[in-house]
């Protein structure tokens, strides 16, 4: 089976398409999270909304450009469901927004650890594990406060 020159520009040009506009659609339906400082400890807020319990809390620092500290929760539901929610503060959307780049670089299991990121502010927060109810609970609360402080 032949294909005429039309047919092959025409099967280029389809297969360019499927695979540009997704990510053009992606890129116009969600939008980057702008750069404001939150005040406080959304996580600790979002939990107490979300009727999450604190178990524990440390302090941290993410070996990353800009990255200015954090905590690290571990987190507990009334279900007797844990996770471990990380929280990071940039001093700039930059170097925020360098971050998530270098997250979603890597493939699972090849240097991406198996969990969700989301953005609020000068945060960036990772939660393990992804599939947690905890987590399912507490995006809408933290959604929340990012939205109060802008």
């Amino acid at each position: 089976m032949t294909l005429s020159k039309n047919g092959e520009i025409c099967l280029v040009l389809i297969v360019a398409v499927m695979f540009i506009l997704p990510c053009l659609m992606l890129g116009l339906i969600y939008e980057s999270e702008p750069y404001h400082v939150i005040p406080g400890e959304p996580v600790k807020a979002a939990a107490d909304a979300a009727g999450i319990s604190v178990v524990d809390v440390k302090g941290t620092l993410w070996n990353m450009a800009g990255a200015t500290g954090g905590k690290t929760y571990t987190l507990t539901d009334p279900e007797g469901d844990i996770a471990y929610v990380a929280i990071q503060a940039f001093n700039s959307a930059e170097s925020r927004d360098a971050a998530v780049r270098l997250y979603n670089a890597h493939a699972p299991g090849k240097g991406k650890h198996v969990g969700n990121m989301i953005v609020a502010g000068q945060y960036l927060i990772y939660a393990t594990p992804a599939n947690s109810p905890i987590f399912a609970k507490l995006v809408p609360a933290l959604q929340q406060a990012a939205k109060t402080t802008t």
